[in-house]
């Protein structure tokens, strides 16, 4: 992430200080007013303007020095008694010709915070070589914005808001970003060299639309955005980043060493769901979409669900030597009653050629997904995650169900697929899940006429129906410790594996986790594949239970690790 320089912090603290007793002006159209439009009041001496929203304004102007602007104010003595009103204020572009609503580019030494709180801020119309439709962040400039909607605005370089340049910043508060357009990226927020967006829980970015890459966001040249967006709101039927379009990246798109962190906490997860990317026959990426060495996006406690593409990745895409990592937070979560604070679910190809419900990862992309629910993703070709030329995913302590082919009865014909082209071969290292109620042909595809796929399988359950290993030429393939529905597939470098039932608790109800009486229970040790997270209920791995033989080693195989019930406490025995 990018750093918070001295400056910053500086100039911070200076409106702070300013805002302890920050004289006002009031704008409106009653005499009582101060002003009657938003430019001379800017020009003011004094920081703090409050705004009516007796009427629209449409001021087109440049904010270059530290500003706050409030609206919503029904009257200018409800501004001078600072009482909000229940309607935001109007700044609008009226969809005049290379009109952005919006322009905030400070050129001081010190960095200058603009707050602009309680605006409707729609009509913008400026699809101009990198321009945007609402709002345009440059300069030494930092905006905070706060109780207002973007919307309705159309742009070439974001829709909404464009953010540019590394000293730009841009911090949404309970704001949404919605039903924008532009002709190039980013349909609602597009942000690049090294600027910086952050989202808070309560701020939404849906409905926008790209032409061409990152419907909802749009990210590159080494932009960081942090976004803790998908707490549900009152009188909003949508949270996080939702229901966007784009060619790729329906809900965001990085590139060239972007970077995202989506983080969600113990009473919402942070949400990218119901995104739509529209290429067919090549890559696409419906949640999300990473292209580019250092292009990162980590996800901890966050739903990326309900995503769909007409191409590849319904979930999402990482390519060339990008990177994403997702799971649970250390600290769990409150909103799921099985501890599923992750989700990668619910996402689809849609045609008859797109691959990877789940994901698809190429040309040395890497992903790590771990404690996180993997299901009900469709398919009419990989239900799961497509991985070809060199790429790597690694995944440990997840819950893999009822992934399935696209049709009410075909089943998917593959789990995951591994292929590359000469010495591109791809790896899966698959440790310490749970795979059960999938539909699907085969578990583990690889095709090595080019090159050979290295599939490691350990410490895992799979118990479901299908082919387990399914193999065009030989593969370099191990597995151990692991509890199955069928070994007949199996080859490679073939270890400890049982075909007995693993006795979980109660399946018709998802409870996937294996009872007392299961042998996965203490059945396995860590040297092959060396735990990296507690397991999926959270609790720490290689727990003894004394009650039990060891066979190998005092680790569970499976997502879950064992421990007893704590019924009594407080001193009770």
């Amino acid at each position: 992430m990018q750093a918070i320089t001295v400056k910053k912090l500086v100039g911070f603290g200076l409106l702070v200080g300013h805002s302890m007793a920050m004289a006002f002006v009031t704008v409106g159209n009653t005499p009582d007013c101060d002003y009657d439009n938003i430019f001379p009041a800017y020009q003011d001496s004094d920081i703090e303007m409050r705004v009516t929203n007796e009427q629209v304004h449409s001021n087109n102007f440049t904010i270059e020095k530290i500003k706050v602007i409030k609206g919503g104010y029904d009257s200018c003595q409800d501004a001078e008694n600072n009482v909000m009103g229940s309607q935001k204020t109007r700044w609008s572009g009226l969809n005049g010709n290379n009109n952005t609503v919006i322009e905030v580019d400070a050129d001081l030494t010190i960095v200058s915070t603009v707050i602009i709180e309680n605006f409707d801020i729609y009509a913008g119309n400026n699809t101009s070589f990198a321009s945007a439709g609402g709002i345009k962040v440059t300069g030494n400039s930092n905006l905070i914005l706060r109780n207002s909607v973007v919307r309705d605005n159309q742009g070439n370089e974001g829709g909404g808001i464009h953010v540019f340049g590394d000293e730009a910043r841009l911090a949404l508060e309970n704001t949404e970003v919605r039903d924008n357009s532009v002709t190039g990226y980013g349909g609602g927020i597009y942000c690049s060299n090294d600027a910086y967006v952050s989202i808070d829980a309560q701020s939404t970015i849906h409905h926008n639309q790209a032409n061409f890459n990152g419907g909802g966001i749009f990210a590159g040249m080494g932009c960081a955005v942090h976004s803790d967006s998908g707490a549900e709101v009152a009188g909003r039927d949508d949270e996080g980043i939702s229901n966007n379009q784009a060619q790729r990246g329906g809900g965001v798109y990085l590139q060239t060493g972007a970077q995202l962190v989506a983080q969600g906490n113990t009473d919402n997860p942070a949400r990218i769901i119901g995104n739509f990317a529209t290429t067919f026959n090549e890559l696409a990426g419906g949640g999300l979409y990473l292209a580019g060495a250092n292009t990162t996006a980590m996800l901890s406690n966050t739903h990326l669900q309900f995503n769909s593409a007409d191409g590849d990745g319904g979930g999402f895409v990482v390519t060339d030597q990008a990177t994403l990592t997702m799971g649970r937070s250390g600290q769990g979560c409150q909103y799921s009653n099985q501890d599923l604070c992750s989700e990668l679910s619910r996402n689809e190809t849609l045609s008859f050629t797109a691959t990877g419900a789940t994901g698809h990862i190429s040309a040395g992309g890497s992903v790590d997904i771990s404690q996180t629910l993997v299901a009900n993703n469709l398919s009419i070709n990989t239900a799961g995650v497509v991985l070809d030329n060199g790429a790597y995913l690694r995944l440990e302590g997840n819950l893999i169900s009822n992934n399935d082919g696209l049709g009410a009865q075909s089943a998917a014909p593959h789990l995951f697929y591994l292929d590359g082209d000469n010495n591109q071969a791809s790896q899966l290292d698959f440790g310490f899940n749970t795979v059960v109620n999938n539909n699907v042909d085969n578990f583990f595809t690889t095709n090595n006429s080019n090159s050979s796929q290295l599939i490691n399988v350990f410490n895992s359950i799979i118990w479901d129906f299908g082919t387990i290993f399914n193999f065009n030429g030989p593969a370099t393939a191990q597995i151990d410790c692991a509890t199955v529905h069928e070994s007949a597939s199996l080859s490679g470098n073939v270890g400890a594996v049982l075909t007995n039932d693993p006795l979980f608790i109660n399946p018709a109800m998802g409870d996937y986790r294996p009872s007392l009486a299961s042998d996965a229970i203490d059945f396995c040790d860590n040297d092959l594949f060396t735990d990296q997270h507690p397991g999926l209920n959270g609790n720490p791995r290689g727990h003894d239970m004394s009650s039990v033989n060891n066979a190998f080693g005092t680790y569970d195989a499976g997502a879950y690790e064992y421990y007893p019930e704590i019924i009594f406490r407080s001193g009770f025995d």
